[in-house]
């Protein structure tokens, strides 16, 4: 379980959110909504260790997320940013990044595990073979997510993962990441996609 207990925020001079209280529990999938500048990426961020709360304090099954125990709870996260920063060239390149990353070094990259993840989201098994330039976002947002369920992490932050993507491809991503959560994952999502918002076990409103 994942607890988010009177968390504060203040940033550039700006209160983000101040007292705010979130709960997710194994199998939920969380859809965090709000105006733009509101706090919603900052507060992804502050999941992973990389901002810190000006009060309150974040969990995951009651051990408190702090800037000496960061790194080791990343290792039970993934995060799939709004705008990617792809250094890759080729896709098949691309999609094993991840897997070279000190926090992930306990998963083995599998193309044939990978493939099975793409078709669950709509993708085409030719575009392992495209360079990345070729790719439209919304082909590089599921790949990504792709990766992040191949990766089988407990917690999965998404940052606007539909923002690139139609009406089809959103119910995609939206049944892809119910899915992962029936198996024990922890969704959190930011997203202004009602029609992926609608398919969450709750939504918080910041």
């Amino acid at each position: 379980m994942l607890e988010i207990i009177n968390a504060t925020i203040n940033l550039g001079g700006k209160q983000l959110f101040n007292g705010l209280n979130i709960t997710a529990k194994e199998g939920e999938t969380v859809c965090l909504r709000g105006n733009s500048g509101c706090g919603k990426t900052t507060l992804l961020r502050a999941i992973l260790g990389f901002m810190p709360l000006d009060n309150g304090n974040i969990s995951i099954d009651g051990e408190p997320i702090t800037a000496e125990s960061a790194e080791v709870f990343r290792q039970m996260m993934s995060y799939i940013p709004q705008e990617l920063s792809l250094p890759s060239d080729d896709v098949k390149d691309m999609v094993k990044l991840p897997f070279t990353l000190r926090v992930n070094r306990d998963k083995k990259y599998s193309k044939a595990a990978l493939m099975a993840e793409w078709k669950k989201l709509g993708l085409t098994e030719d575009l392992y073979d495209k360079k990345v330039a070729q790719l439209s976002g919304g082909q590089r947002q599921r790949i990504m997510i792709a990766v992040s369920g191949l990766l089988g992490k407990k917690v999965i932050l998404a940052d606007e993962p539909t923002s690139a993507l139609d009406a089809t491809s959103s119910t995609l991503v939206a049944d892809y990441f119910q899915t992962l959560a029936s198996k024990g994952a922890i969704i959190i999502a930011v997203s202004h996609d009602n029609n992926f918002a609608e398919k969450c076990s709750k939504i918080i409103n910041l």
